[in-house]
């Protein structure tokens, strides 16, 4: 378990780093865009390449991570408010709610992308005949590792085993004595 928790650590990390690098890429292609367009040659095909090839990396590459560090957003108005004990059964229990929702997500993108693929879905820009497709797969990889994330935080909480993640604990889980004193 401790050597999946690292292999899945490191596949998270490189996943974030190729969404920081689409990122920059991006800019880059952007900036030196608007100079083209300064001078009257524009990159082709940015409108088109900006939308699929950088920013769906961007936005779903790092969905594990912010898994991992406890990131996404949360209402425990009333769960602040529950003994330890139950905190941590309804953060498994949000933890299995959310891989099956990402499953769903999964499943269906990768049903998209694969129908993409097949019909090799590409899109016209001037002269130009891009091919999209390869595009849709962020979408699946992205989904689909959160829901091993998910799944390594439910196996190792209910294992009681140290996790090897470098994940952020959540509240329910953190030494209530910790930074008390």
């Amino acid at each position: 378990m401790y050597r999946l928790g690292r292999i899945l650590g490191r596949v998270t990390d490189v996943l974030a780093v190729i969404g920081c690098v689409a990122v920059v890429l991006m800019m880059l292609h952007i900036t030196l865009d608007v100079f083209m367009r300064l001078i009257g040659h524009p990159i082709p095909a940015t409108v088109t390449i900006v939308p699929h090839y950088y920013m769906l990396p961007i936005i779903f590459l790092p969905l594990a991570l912010a898994e991992r560090n406890d990131a996404h957003i949360t209402v425990e108005v009333f769960v602040q408010l529950l003994r330890r004990r139950w905190q941590q059964a309804l953060a498994v229990v949000s933890w299995a709610v959310s891989a099956i929702v990402f499953s769903l997500l999964f499943y269906q993108t990768l049903l998209d992308a694969l129908e993409k693929t097949a019909v090799g879905t590409f899109m016209m820009e001037v002269d130009w005949k891009i091919p999209i497709w390869a595009s849709y797969y962020f979408l699946p990889v992205g989904f689909a590792l959160v829901v091993v994330v998910l799944l390594y935080r439910i196996a190792v909480t209910l294992m009681g085993v140290e996790s090897s993640l470098g994940e952020v604990q959540h509240d329910a889980f953190r030494d209530p004595h910790v930074g008390l004193e």
